[in-house]
Protein backbone atom coordinates (compact mmCIF):
# COMPACT_ATOMS: atom_id res chain seq x y z
CA UNK A 1 0.00 0.00 0.00
CA UNK A 2 1.16 3.46 -0.70
CA UNK A 3 1.49 6.12 1.95
CA UNK A 4 -1.35 8.16 0.47
CA UNK A 5 -3.77 5.23 0.65
CA UNK A 6 -2.81 4.60 4.27
CA UNK A 7 -3.38 8.28 5.07
CA UNK A 8 -6.80 8.21 3.42
CA UNK A 9 -7.84 5.05 5.30
CA UNK A 10 -6.70 6.40 8.67
CA UNK A 11 -8.13 9.91 8.30
CA UNK A 12 -11.44 8.76 6.87
CA UNK A 13 -11.68 6.13 9.63
CA UNK A 14 -11.18 8.88 12.22
CA UNK A 15 -13.79 11.01 10.46
CA UNK A 16 -16.36 8.19 10.50
CA UNK A 17 -15.63 7.50 14.19
CA UNK A 18 -16.09 11.19 15.05
CA UNK A 19 -19.37 11.34 13.11
CA UNK A 20 -20.61 8.28 15.02
CA UNK A 21 -19.63 9.89 18.34
CA UNK A 22 -21.39 13.12 17.34
CA UNK A 23 -24.54 11.18 16.49
CA UNK A 24 -24.43 9.02 19.64
CA UNK A 25 -23.80 11.98 21.97
CA UNK A 26 -25.87 14.64 20.24
CA UNK A 27 -28.89 12.74 18.96
CA UNK A 28 -29.00 9.62 21.14
CA UNK A 29 -27.95 11.46 24.31
CA UNK A 30 -25.26 8.98 25.38
CA UNK A 31 -23.42 11.19 27.85
CA UNK A 32 -21.27 8.28 29.06
CA UNK A 33 -19.23 8.58 25.84
CA UNK A 34 -17.90 11.94 27.01
CA UNK A 35 -14.48 11.57 28.63
CA UNK A 36 -14.64 12.25 32.35
CA UNK A 37 -18.41 11.98 32.58
CA UNK A 38 -19.78 9.23 34.80
CA UNK A 39 -22.43 8.74 37.46
CA UNK A 40 -19.90 9.94 40.06
CA UNK A 41 -19.20 13.21 38.21
CA UNK A 42 -22.68 13.87 36.80
CA UNK A 43 -23.62 16.12 39.73
CA UNK A 44 -20.97 18.66 38.62
CA UNK A 45 -22.66 19.25 35.26
CA UNK A 46 -25.09 22.17 35.49
CA UNK A 47 -26.39 22.08 31.90
CA UNK A 48 -26.37 18.55 30.47
CA UNK A 49 -28.06 19.54 27.20
CA UNK A 50 -25.55 22.32 26.59
CA UNK A 51 -22.57 20.09 27.33
CA UNK A 52 -23.97 17.36 25.11
CA UNK A 53 -24.48 19.86 22.28
CA UNK A 54 -20.93 21.26 22.71
CA UNK A 55 -19.25 17.86 22.60
CA UNK A 56 -21.39 16.67 19.66
CA UNK A 57 -20.50 19.79 17.65
CA UNK A 58 -16.84 19.32 18.52
CA UNK A 59 -16.91 15.73 17.30
CA UNK A 60 -18.61 16.90 14.12
CA UNK A 61 -15.96 19.60 13.59
CA UNK A 62 -13.08 17.17 14.10
CA UNK A 63 -14.79 14.69 11.77
CA UNK A 64 -15.09 17.30 9.01
CA UNK A 65 -11.46 18.35 9.49
CA UNK A 66 -10.29 14.74 9.37
CA UNK A 67 -12.36 14.02 6.28
CA UNK A 68 -10.85 17.00 4.46
CA UNK A 69 -7.23 16.33 5.50
CA UNK A 70 -6.39 13.93 2.62
CA UNK A 71 -7.66 16.53 0.16
CA UNK A 72 -5.49 19.19 1.79
CA UNK A 73 -2.37 17.05 1.62
CA UNK A 74 -3.13 16.16 -2.01
CA UNK A 75 -3.31 19.88 -2.87
CA UNK A 76 -0.33 20.87 -0.71
CA UNK A 77 2.06 18.16 -1.93
CA UNK A 78 2.74 20.12 -5.15
CA UNK A 79 5.24 22.44 -3.51
CA UNK A 80 8.32 21.59 -1.49
CA UNK A 81 7.24 22.02 2.15
CA UNK A 82 3.54 21.54 1.48
CA UNK A 83 3.12 18.33 3.43
CA UNK A 84 4.71 19.80 6.56
CA UNK A 85 2.45 22.85 6.31
CA UNK A 86 -0.65 20.69 5.85
CA UNK A 87 0.17 18.49 8.83
CA UNK A 88 0.98 21.55 10.92
CA UNK A 89 -2.30 23.16 9.93
CA UNK A 90 -4.22 20.04 10.96
CA UNK A 91 -2.37 19.92 14.28
CA UNK A 92 -3.13 23.59 14.89
CA UNK A 93 -6.77 22.98 14.05
CA UNK A 94 -7.01 20.14 16.57
CA UNK A 95 -5.25 22.16 19.30
CA UNK A 96 -7.59 25.10 18.63
CA UNK A 97 -10.69 22.91 18.84
CA UNK A 98 -9.50 21.33 22.10
CA UNK A 99 -8.76 24.76 23.57
CA UNK A 100 -12.17 26.03 22.55
CA UNK A 101 -13.90 23.05 24.17
CA UNK A 102 -11.92 23.42 27.39
CA UNK A 103 -12.91 27.07 27.69
CA UNK A 104 -16.56 26.57 26.75
CA UNK A 105 -17.06 23.47 28.92
CA UNK A 106 -16.60 25.64 31.99
CA UNK A 107 -19.99 27.20 31.21
CA UNK A 108 -21.70 23.83 31.69
CA UNK A 109 -19.88 22.53 34.77
CA UNK A 110 -19.18 23.71 38.31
Amino acid sequence: MTGKLIEILIMEGIAILMFVFAWQIGIKGRMELIAGYSKRTAHRVTDKVGLRRLIARTCLLVGIGSALMPLLTWIAVDYRAGMAHAIGAYGGFIVGVIGMVMLQARDYTE
